[in-house]
């Protein structure tokens, strides 16, 4: 499959082209979406986000670079399973995690935005497999069974080292002046 030549075909509104990039894409974007959203929500939740991420390609063709079409379903479909859990308010980043506040006003929310970013950052400085266990459990998902076995760990283990980097990351936030009570009030 050339996937420029698809992308020049969509762009021209080829139908056909956008069939082909589905037949040959459809199962990674289903496995991303399976990661991310389900449980809790069903397959044909599954399914819905996969035809956006597919209706997102065909409304966005023009802006798709060819050579990165793979990341850029992998990034489109990662933000639309987000979306969807969202929409039915079924996430917890980790910034609420960490932080565990509801937001009140532009203030508080821009506080909160600062506090997800260095949250961020603080799991990419964390050691491994911690930011691993992390990236899986808040970004992809992962139940921690799934993360025990793909790390060769015990769940034990693994809920032991989200709760320990939790209490890290809050002193971290605490460490910059944004702690609980700078967050929610």
């Amino acid at each position: 499959m050339d996937e420029k030549e698809l992308l020049r075909r969509i762009r021209k509104g080829d139908t056909d082209a956008l069939q082909q990039i589905i037949d040959g894409y459809s199962g990674y974007v289903y496995a991303i979406v399976k990661n991310i959203i389900q449980p809790p929500l069903q397959p044909e939740d599954i399914e819905e986000v996969v035809s956006d991420v597919f209706l997102r390609l065909w409304e966005k063709a023009e802006t798709v670079d060819a050579d990165r079409l793979r990341s850029w379903l992998a990034a489109v479909t990662r933000n639309r399973a987000k979306d969807k859990l969202r929409a039915l308010h079924l996430s917890l980043p980790l910034e609420e995690d960490v932080l565990d506040c509801a937001v009140e006003g532009p203030e508080e929310d821009a506080l909160r935005r600062e506090a997800g970013r260095i949250a961020r950052e603080a799991v990419g400085s964390l050691p491994e497999p911690d930011r691993s266990i992390f990236l899986r459990f808040y970004y992809l998902y992962q139940k921690t069974g799934d993360i025990a076995a793909a790390l060769h760990m015990k769940p034990a283990a693994v809920r032991a080292r989200l709760s320990r980097g939790r209490e890290r990351l809050k002193a971290m936030l605490e460490e910059r002046g944004i702690g609980h009570e700078a967050a929610c009030h």
